[in-house]
């Protein structure tokens, strides 16, 4: 048995196929993926896109033969090569024991499938570092404890806009304090540090509100691939599934979390995250409708839209009066 790297589109077409007859499909985001070949045919593969270690398939005839921890431990070292020590894996439940023997924590499970992370670092590690800022700039001194009423929003933010801060103020109405997730991966029209400067600006207002970077754990490439690729298939319920309870078993009881809100939503991919968040938190989130004004609906969409066009203008009178300038500054330089 050898093991290989997939260099060609050919080596990259036979691991499709080789997937596929597992019940599995490869996901286009891997920037890197082995393979054993025995005899010629492929027995087993693993990828990664970045810490996140997915797509791992061995034939079933040969699974008692520890290819699977084979794999992944030359899949390990290759993220060590690449200074990558932390690690992520998104797998179905039959890899659990192949992972954990190798040092990794199960996050949470669905009936089918199972997210573990492993390496330096930790889920309790994140939180920590939330929990000194809440205590910092919120001035709460037992982190955790429900009797303060924190509410939160997790949001992309591509760009904050007027309905951004409507649906904050909401919020703030009817909670104490409130906790902002801005979605720290990129792959949107604003770069992450642009998208959160963007929301720190707008809630610096309220001394009760607090911006925070979303971390690896909510809405990521690895808890939720689908919201970045924007596609509504079979996994965007699995996926939406996983980051709900990552979001519901982890942040909400560490950080003390009392209700989540959300924007509605009409794209086909994000109405099914709505949907999957209300079954998972039940009454601990509320789905608030979108915030308009002289009949339209007031959206990072539209924001986007208009920058298209060409309109900078117009797209600046739809974010925060505190943001303005520095958007528009933004906008100009991502049209020239």
């Amino acid at each position: 048995m050898i093991i290989k790297d997939v260099i060609t589109p050919y080596d990259k077409q036979r691991v499709v196929g080789f997937l596929a007859e597992q019940g599995l499909r490869f996901e286009q985001n891997a920037d890197k993926t082995i393979y054993i070949e025995d005899a010629d045919k492929i027995v087993g593969t693993v990828s990664a896109a970045r810490y996140i270690i997915k797509c791992l398939a061995v034939s079933s005839y040969l699974r008692g033969e520890n290819l699977a921890v084979t794999l992944v431990g030359e899949m390990i070292k290759r993220l060590h090569a690449d200074g990558i020590y932390y690690y992520q894996v998104f797998t179905k439940s039959e890899y659990r024991e192949v992972f954990e023997s190798l040092g990794f924590k199960t996050l949470v499970k669905t009936e089918k499938t199972v997210m573990l992370e492993g390496g330096d670092g930790n889920i309790n590690d994140v939180l920590n570092g939330i929990k000194v800022q809440m205590r910092f700039n919120l001035n709460i001194p037992d982190v955790g404890n429900p009797a303060h009423d924190v509410a939160c929003i997790v949001l992309n933010g591509d760009p904050f806009t007027l309905g951004h801060l409507a649906l904050a103020e909401y919020a703030l109405k009817n909670h104490k304090y409130l906790v902002v997730f801005v979605l720290e991966e990129e792959g949107s029209y604003f770069s992450a540090n642009e998208r959160y400067t963007l929301a720190y600006l707008a809630l610096r207002q309220f001394p009760n509100a607090l911006v925070v970077k979303s971390t690896r754990y909510i809405v990521s490439q690895s808890t939720f691939p689908q919201y970045f690729l924007k596609t509504a298939d079979e996994a965007t319920g699995q996926y939406a599934e996983f980051d709900a309870k990552i979001f519901a078993e982890y942040f909400m009881p560490a950080l003390g979390l009392t209700k989540r809100y959300i924007g509605s939503e009409t794209t086909d991919y994000m109405s099914i995250y709505n949907a999957t968040l209300k079954s998972v938190l039940g009454d601990k989130v509320e789905e608030v409708p979108r915030f308009s004004e002289n009949g339209m609906i007031i959206s990072a969409k539209t924001v986007r839209a208009l920058l298209k066009e060409g309109d900078v203008n117009g797209a600046t009178q739809l974010v925060p009066i505190a943001t303005r300038a520095l958007f528009a500054n933004m906008a100009k330089q991502k049209q020239n």
